[in-house]
């Protein structure tokens, strides 16, 4: 199942995608990536490094991303079944990880791979570890779920949601409150704060710069909190609403009669892994509440991508014994015939996806990033090293490449240490923003030192719907002659 999970979302992305994003993210994502650092201005750094580490090993195309984004999924959903082995027999803990393909933060969301989605297979690890840690007691599960949660708080600080559900379990759970007089608690602390210190010294040495970005966010309105949260939790519901449909198609095709009961999902009240579950499930969403209203933030879906890890072993808990044995294939087949609905559907989505003219989404960026990297060697015979202006276009330059040059963050030096004005003085930048982008321009002159060697380029859109015109700059590299 998680081989077909893996198939299917690799290739419809692949196949319904003009760009990897709208927004620019992923390719963000990996600007950052192969820069190393401990922190970034405006999120922690593991999501990065691991786009990075992805492609050392696999080509820089977009169907290898998409590739990453499915594995990601995949992990949650293997995570998420050893939960849920621990609460359903064999048989309905595979119905609850099959649900997951009707999920959308965990497919059509989590197609673009960002800190949101990042985040979906290590909180689901994170509980996973804990539970067998309450179970076990084990150095080595301590070990690990320290590490964990460490790595979910380097992906995004909305981590914290989750690690506060359990801290608070293990305060508040008489049974769970035992450990505290044990080695094990304090071993997973240790480690948590072992790994992250570096990120800590970061933050220090920076202004806490992903902080600051955090609360840029959203209108300022003291209220924004209060006014987003109904919305963030309709969204929550909606996206439950497919799988609670092909939950109940299933349950109608392994015939009539009562199927709800509510006695196995209060039943986790009785144990302490089932407390476990209860409050980082539930837990998590409410301090993600609680602090959103308190830190007056914007809520957004798609905050939601990781709150889903234990929702379909919840709502198998509500279905009466027997009633999903009968026709044991009903779900796994309305799986497989989904995805066969999908693949079919790929080139109508794909038109649908061209006329969308938000944001970067119908702009070529690839073959921008080449011809933009032609223009630099028809001029120098050095290295093309560093890479400024829209985003997009930077950190299109950086994947599309074979060049690899560093992107300036937000076109700034304070953003981007590991590129300093020497530096360009001696290997040149290029720097290329859109016709009419007067922000870009400007910096790009500024940059540039007032240096006005430039060239505009033209080249055509997706289906030639229009021309897309951009301006490069270029700085000389020492020596150049220029």
């Amino acid at each position: 199942m998680l081989a077909f999970f893996v198939a299917l979302w690799t290739v419809y992305a692949s196949l319904t995608q003009l760009n990897l994003d709208g927004f620019g993210d992923m390719l963000e994502n990996y600007s950052w990536g192969i820069a190393w650092e401990q922190g970034y201005y405006k999120h922690p750094p593991l999501f990065a490094w691991i786009t990075a580490a992805w492609f050392a090993v696999f080509p820089n195309v977009d169907w290898a991303y998409y590739l990453l984004s499915a594995v990601n999924g995949a992990a949650l959903m293997f995570a998420s079944w050893r939960i849920a082995v621990r609460f359903l027999d064999p048989w309905r803990a595979f119905l609850a990880t099959a649900l997951f393909f009707f999920l959308p933060p965990v497919t059509f969301l989590a197609i673009k791979y960002n800190a949101n989605s990042a985040m979906l297979p290590f909180w689901a690890a994170t509980v996973w570890f804990y539970l067998r840690f309450l179970e076990r007691e084990r150095f080595i599960d301590a070990v690990i779920l320290g590490a964990l949660a460490a790595a979910s708080v380097l992906i995004k600080y909305f981590s914290a949601a989750l690690l506060g559900a359990i801290c608070l379990h293990v305060l508040f759970d008489r049974e769970a409150r035992t450990l505290l007089l044990k080695p094990g608690v304090w071993v997973a602390s240790l480690v948590f704060l072992a790994l992250m210190t570096p990120h800590l010294l970061w933050l220090f040495a920076n202004d806490f710069l992903p902080l600051t970005y955090v609360s840029e966010q959203g209108d300022g309105s003291p209220w924004i909190g209060l006014t987003s949260a109904p919305r963030f939790l309709a969204a929550l519901l909606a996206y439950l609403l497919p799988a609670v449909l092909v939950l109940l198609i299933a349950i109608r095709r392994n015939g009539r009669g009562p199927w709800f009961e509510a006695g196995p999902f209060l039943g986790l009240r009785s144990t302490l892994t089932g407390r476990a579950l209860l409050w980082t499930g539930f837990g998590s969403l409410a301090l993600t509440l609680l602090l959103g209203i308190a830190f007056t933030v914007q809520f957004s879906s798609v905050w939601a991508l990781p709150l889903y890890f234990s929702a379909p072993a919840f709502l198998m808990l509500f279905v009466k014994a027997g009633r999903l044995e009968v026709q044991k294939p009903a779900i796994p087949a309305i799986v497989v015939l989904y995805g066969a609905c999908l693949l079919a559907l790929t080139p109508i989505i794909y038109a649908e996806e061209a006329k969308n003219t938000s944001h970067y989404n119908n702009v070529p960026v690839r073959t921008l990033a080449v011809q933009i990297e032609s223009a630099w060697y028809a001029r120098y015979d050095t290295p093309l090293t560093y890479v400024a202006g829209d985003k997009i276009l930077a950190s299109g330059m950086t994947f599309y490449t074979a060049s690899r040059p560093y992107s300036m963050q937000a076109n700034s030096y304070a953003l981007t240490p590991w590129i300093s004005p020497e530096d360009v003085a001696r290997k040149g930048m290029l720097i290329a923003c859109f016709e009419g982008q007067k922000g870009c321009l400007n910096k790009a002159i500024e940059l540039s030192s007032g240096e006005r060697d430039t060239q505009d380029l033209t080249v055509p859109g997706f289906g030639g719907d229009r021309n897309w015109t951009v301006r490069i700059f270029f700085v000389p590299p020492a020596g150049s002659g220029l």
